[in-house]
């Protein structure tokens, strides 16, 4: 037993060794914001443990578990995972829409899209493209559309802004008016606004769990299911959470999700809740990790990227 793990700690090293070898005259270089640029595909022998953590000049993602959690609003013990993921440029945070277009609302499966995107870590992003979508749409830098406002006041959404900083804003019950003040604020900061989602709700703020009442979402928020959190923890430093849902009834709601996230991080900046149920995904490299019902396409993901140039 002892010499098995003593090899696993010798071929650990070797990989690292020649992770850093390969990547030793490698300049770290900002991706451009197109959407059709996806950054350096990750290298094989830059992952320390495959799907569990990967390293490179650029970027460091490390996958965490929670086994046999028991959701009070669950039927059973879930399994709650997380990525932690530092970068070392704004520019590896990135999205992507299914078939590049939001004009074209077909939607793509998640392994098509990693499988093209190529990336370190990836997950779902919002209801973005489907035909009830009410919403603040900029994806890389492109504003798509804004019809926030058809909202009824009181189903008012949270809006996440991302800018290219990496920093993440939130404007709570937003409408087209809110969004667009503090963009501008940004804007008079030095910032550009990159990325928004339309979902929510905000789950913490400043270190904070929220309170979430289910008549705030059209969402289901209090429901026990699959759940996809999105949560900046400092400077170019994240963690996007994936409970499961293995079958009806498990699952975790929003409230008791934005407790263990704080619980888990109190230093948490922001942690904003994105679409779950069936179309809750995350993936290391190309391999999902998480369990969720069903398997529903999507319209878009969240994305991290290498940014190791090797010309």
């Amino acid at each position: 037993m002892r010499a098995g793990k003593l090899v696993i700690l010798v071929l650990t090293a070797i990989m690292l060794v020649l992770c850093t070898l390969g990547s030793a005259a490698a300049d770290i270089k900002p991706i451009p914001l197109d959407m059709l640029e996806h950054g350096t595909a990750p290298k094989d022998e830059c992952w320390v443990v495959p799907g569990k953590e990967y390293e490179d000049e650029s970027i460091h993602v490390v996958l965490e578990e929670r086994r046999n959690y028991k959701s009070k609003s669950s039927d059973g013990n879930i399994t709650i995972r997380w990525a932690v993921i530092e970068i070392k440029d704004p520019s590896q945070l990135r999205t992507a829409l299914s078939y590049d277009s939001f004009e074209n609302k077909d939607l793509a499966t998640a392994p098509e899209m990693v499988a093209y995107l190529n990336p370190v870590v990836s997950f779902n992003d919002d209801y973005v493209k489907m035909n009830n979508y009410k919403g603040y749409v900029m994806r890389q830098g492109v504003l798509y559309s804004d019809n926030l406002d058809e909202w009824s006041d009181e189903l008012k959404q949270d809006v996440l802004i991302i800018d290219d900083q990496g920093d993440f804003s939130v404007v709570q019950k937003a409408t087209s008016a809110d969004v667009q003040a503090r963009i501008a604020e940004m804007e008079g900061e030095g910032r550009q606004a990159v990325n928004t989602f339309t979902f929510g709700p905000t789950l913490v703020l400043n270190g904070e769990a929220q309170e979430i009442k289910g008549k705030d979402s059209t969402h289901t928020v209090i429901t026990a299911t699959a759940r996809t959190a999105f949560c900046q923890l400092d400077t170019l430093k994240y963690a996007v959470f994936a409970a499961d849902c293995p079958q009806t009834g498990y699952g975790i709601n929003c409230q008791e999700l934005a407790n263990f996230i704080v619980k888990t991080f109190p230093e948490c900046k922001v942690a904003y809740n994105l679409d779950g149920g069936g179309s809750s995904r995350l993936f290391m490299g190309q391999k999902k990790v998480n369990k969720a019902m069903g398997r529903r396409e999507i319209y878009g993901m969240i994305y991290f990227a290498s940014a190791v140039s090797e010309d």
